[in-house]
């Protein structure tokens, strides 16, 4: 009454179409020479048939008949029928209200991939297992003989049928990345250690990840897929020969279409251009002429757009950003077009930091092709410096956001308490000096920092050492360079804020300086780079003072030694001026006044001179400055 598995293992007419794209791809990966194995063989006539066969070795699936339900339910028809009454008002409920949230939520219904009624008992985690390990024995399978016959026909199953259901089910969002990996993974390990099950776990994910991105499936699903796709590999990367991997030619043409396809989702079509500028940047040498021509009027296309209604214009600016990247990786070596449109883009008030920026910086890879292109470079730099001082800008005015007013003072201090005596201080216990901290200043110099307590340290730390045994060479822990007689000074921690506020102002910083010069420390090379290279060579010196005065902001950004938020904001601030010079921006800047106030005087009292309204500062004549109120020479007060 059972039926064969290899009966049961029918794929539907899609599937096999999947799978003669899936021979093609078997066979012309295949490199052996000799006969394959009869399990192989079987496998891949099966396959053309549309046929998957297991051999009689494989697990038996149970049958699932409706006496059998109704016998492990333990339900009879009356019974049924007065559940299936109530079960249906609740149904008509739950789908009432699903419709209508989901008409809120999205208009678009997907589907969800069904495994075969046969098949239902690999739903059960223990049932699937036995999937999961046919696919570790040809994972590590150096012949396909002494492996189990029923290996190949289960992991094709597993590969085409099981995975895309289960990653198309919405239970199984949580273990989406989980799943692909573990496939990815797989396919990577079997083709590193050259596994004569190679070809076909290769061929099955590339099959059911195929199946799974060209469908109506949830957009979470597709995503992984596509991301699966990209990075299926033909050949794996070769570290020994510095080799890198070769993507698989045969995923190409599924992202070119998703991509062009423009009634797509942005999720979708962003997901497929990742996979293009992937496949473009390790595959280019290999790529049809035919392909490049038409992925490079894909990507003028992009970079040209406007931003859609529908898009936010930073999400605009990432995908400019993937054709940014393919466009340069499939340039002639002279061709200039793709410069012009990165000065344009950079130059442009309107386009975000996040093309403009990076437009600036990729800018910094061209040594030629681009002369005399520039024709205004004091535009240029005055733009570029714009997007420096923004940033600075930004920076300060996000931290006063942050920054809660001081409350004000409702009264002066109470006069009683600057005559009160300070409790004493309790006495602090020796700590070990951190190695390599230490206060700055020079030895033996107390007020620079080498107070009684820092001598005790010493004395400590040399009797410690003497006594184990340290020579003169040996490091003290103390920080010091003891050859120099210098004390080495460490920079404080920094905070946290201060640092991701350095990092994302350097980085600002650091892709100007790349589209100058070619290096982000504006370090030009020998032959020029960047907007360098752009300009006619008496106007270099221009660009040169330019990176000069960038470079010294830099140089203040990246002082280590503002370790507090208000140090760093301060030098923030001192900053506004020059960058603001640099691009044309007028500045208010207050600098601190430090000019020393006269006091005015104060009124003396009785006794202490000034009584009379004459100058405290006049000394009395013959006597001292506040002695016209002492007695009489050889007198006390009172006598």
């Amino acid at each position: 009454m059972g039926v064969p598995i290899a009966r049961r293992l029918r794929l539907s007419p899609p599937s096999s179409l999947n799978t003669g794209v899936a021979l093609r791809l078997h066979n012309e990966l295949s490199n052996q020479t000799q006969n394959p194995t009869a399990a192989d063989s079987s496998s891949d006539k099966s396959s053309r048939t549309g046929i998957t066969r297991v051999e009689h070795r494989s697990v038996p699936t149970p049958h699932f008949g409706s006496a059998r339900v109704a016998a492990q339910t333990g339900v009879d028809g009356r019974e049924r029928r007065r559940w299936a009454v109530r079960l249906w008002f609740a149904m008509a409920v739950v789908a009432t209200l699903w419709w209508m949230l989901s008409g809120i939520a999205s208009a678009q219904q997907f589907d969800e991939i069904q495994l075969p009624q046969a098949f239902e008992a690999f739903k059960d985690p223990k049932k699937a297992s036995q999937l999961e390990r046919a696919v570790m024995q040809l994972k590590t399978a150096k012949d396909l003989g002494k492996v189990d016959s029923s290996a190949p026909g289960m992991s094709k199953f597993y590969l085409e049928k099981y995975i895309p259901w289960k990653i198309t089910q919405r239970e199984t969002l949580p273990e989406l990345s989980g799943i692909i990996e573990g496939l990815l993974k797989d396919v990577d390990g079997a083709q590193r250690i050259g596994s004569a099950g190679t070809r076909t776990l290769l061929a099955g994910t590339f099959v059911g990840m195929k199946q799974v991105a060209e469908g109506n499936y949830l957009p979470a699903a597709r995503i992984n897929a596509i991301n699966a796709l990209a990075r299926l590999n033909e050949k794996p990367m070769d570290i020994a020969n510095g080799r890198p991997p070769l993507p698989l030619r045969y995923s190409y043409p599924i992202l070119f279409k998703l991509y062009t396809d423009e009634s797509e989702s942005d999720g979708i079509r962003a997901a497929a251009l990742h996979g293009l500028h992937h496949y473009t940047r390790l595959a280019f040498p290999v790529m049809k002429p035919d392909d490049k021509t038409a992925l490079v009027a894909e990507m003028n296309k992009l970079l040209k757009q406007e931003v859609p209604d529908s898009r936010d214009p930073k999400a605009h600016a990432y995908l400019q950003r993937f054709a940014v990247d393919i466009l340069n990786v499939l340039r002639a070596p002279n061709d200039a077009t793709l410069g012009t449109q990165l000065i344009s883009i950079s130059t442009s008030e309107e386009k975000p930091d996040l093309i403009a920026l990076y437009s600036a910086s990729k800018l910094g890879g061209f040594q030629s092709g681009l002369e005399g292109k520039v024709e205004n470079p004091g535009e240029v730099m005055k733009q570029w410096s714009a997007r420096a001082f923004n940033a600075v800008q930004s920076e300060l005015d996000r931290f006063a956001a942050q920054t809660r007013p001081r409350p004000a003072q409702s009264q002066p201090p109470n006069p009683i308490d600057f005559l009160r005596k300070a409790a004493p201080e309790k006495p602090k216990a020796i700590t070990a000096t951190r190695k390599g901290r230490a206060p700055s200043g020079m030895m033996g110099d107390p007020s620079m920092g080498m107070g009684p307590e820092m001598d005790m340290d010493m004395e400590m730390g040399m009797e410690m050492g003497m006594g184990m045994g340290m020579g003169p060479d040996m490091d003290m822990g103390m920080g010091m360079d003891m050859g120099y007689g210098m004390m080495q000074t460490i920079a404080n921690p920094q905070p946290p804020e201060v640092n991701l506020s350095r990092r994302k102002i350097d980085f600002v910083l650091q892709q100007l300086l790349q589209g100058a010069t070619g290096s982000a420390k504006g370090t030009p090379e020998e032959k020029p780079s960047g907007l360098m290279a752009g300009v006619p060579e008496n106007q270099r010196a221009e660009v040169q003072e330019w990176v000069d005065r960038i470079l010294e902001v830099s140089a203040v950004v990246n002082d280590e030694q503002l370790d507090t938020l208000e140090e760093w904001l301060e030098a923030l601030d001192t900053q506004r001026p020059v960058l603001g010079d640099l691009a044309g921006i007028e500045v208010d800047y207050e600098e601190e006044d430090t000019s020393i106030q006269e006091n005015p005087v104060l009124p003396m009292f009785p006794g202490f001179g000034n009584v009379g309204g004459g100058d405290a500062d006049q000394p009395a004549e013959g006597g001292l400055p506040g002695a016209g109120g002492l007695p009489a020479a050889g007198g006390l007060p009172g006598q």
